[in-house]
């Protein structure tokens, strides 16, 4: 497996990058439409830098790793896929479900894997929560009551030309992919509400969604980005699960031991599970070296984006809209 790193915007690079160098998995190359971008990175890891794609898709690099602003997602998969090189893409995939259908279409006609970067499902608590699913632990689900709270992210994040959107694009994704992942739904409708209450950006920070999926269950969801910049950690990524068997609350960041520290020091919460990216990026590297199926392919990283996709729809239309209004 050797690996070329395409953008260098998202501040996962760096965990992805030290993932893969102790996989011991080869990284031959970097770029960025952002000279300084891929000049850090190449600097800082001592990665080759690119001057182009092409030089880049030259090396002879058989997987890429996009982290560009998400409006380059497509164009990159589509441009891999082109020169036979798997695609491990951050999260969101796409802005569109028509662009994510672009990137599913080539990357099976060039038989190629597309690998979406969903580590939340990764992380030990949702593992075995999955188990616990599957085991009938839990019966038949009625609602979810979920949140992914954040800081807000600044730079390109808050550019609604190279993000697609603000909390809601951002942060729906983890939850989506988990509640598809774990409970295996459709969805139905979407109503949802989105504003900037907390900061000066050109994109919403605040979002709450309702979702109601085909097969009777509901979603409300939590997306706001209104952690301060003291808080302990990034943010939470939370599902509390009501079901026929009680209540089942998960944390996907994982359990911790919180510290207080004396004087005017914030406090710190120390987490001891085992590193999401990493076991992410364990199971990307068998696929690709063993041939296998993808565990989180275009079709799960497709239906994150019409969850999004309908919920700036329902902004929009100030109602709830169903899924046969957005989706052909």
């Amino acid at each position: 497996m050797k690996v070329g790193i395409i953008g260098c915007a998202h501040m996962h690079v760096e965990s992805y990058i030290r993932c893969m160098r102790e996989l011991d998995i080869e990284i031959i190359g970097v770029y960025d439409h952002n000279e300084e971008g891929s000049e850090g990175v190449s600097n800082r890891h001592g990665i080759p830098k690119q001057e182009s794609l092409e030089a880049l898709f030259e090396t002879g690099c058989d997987t890429v790793v996009i982290c560009s602003e998400n409006k380059y997602h497509c164009e990159y998969t589509v441009a891999a896929a082109e020169h036979k090189c798997h695609v491990i893409v951050e999260k969101p995939m796409a802005l569109s479900v028509s662009e994510a259908d672009v990137m599913i279409d080539v990357t099976n006609k060039n038989q190629v894997k597309l690998l979406v970067c969903h580590p939340v499902r990764f992380a030990p608590t949702m593992q075995e929560l999955k188990a616990a699913v599957l085991s009938g632990e839990l019966g038949e689900i009625y609602a979810i009551n979920a949140s992914n709270h954040g800081k807000v992210p600044g730079g390109w994040f808050v550019k609604k030309e190279l993000s697609g959107g603000g909390a809601i694009v951002d942060h729906t994704i983890h939850i989506a992919d988990l509640v598809y992942w774990l409970f295996d739904v459709e969805i139905d409708s979407v109503w949802a509400q989105g504003l900037t209450a907390v900061s000066d950006i050109e994109t919403e920070d605040t979002g709450l969604l309702h979702v109601r999926f085909k097969s009777g269950e509901l979603l409300s969801l939590d997306t706001s980005w209104n952690r301060p910049g003291n808080y302990p950690v990034w943010g939470d990524a939370m599902l509390e699960i009501i079901s026929e068997k009680g209540r089942t609350v998960v944390d996907g960041f994982g359990r911790k031991a919180e510290l207080f520290l004396e004087g005017d020091k914030a406090n710190q919460w120390v987490f001891y599970e085992t590193d999401m990216d990493m076991a992410m990026f364990e199971n990307f590297k068998e696929v690709i070296e063993l041939d296998k199926p993808s565990p989180v392919d275009g079709n799960a990283g497709k239906f994150t984006i019409e969850m999004f996709e309908m919920a700036y729809q329902s902004i929009e239309a100030s109602e709830r809209v169903t899924r046969k209004e957005v989706v052909e």
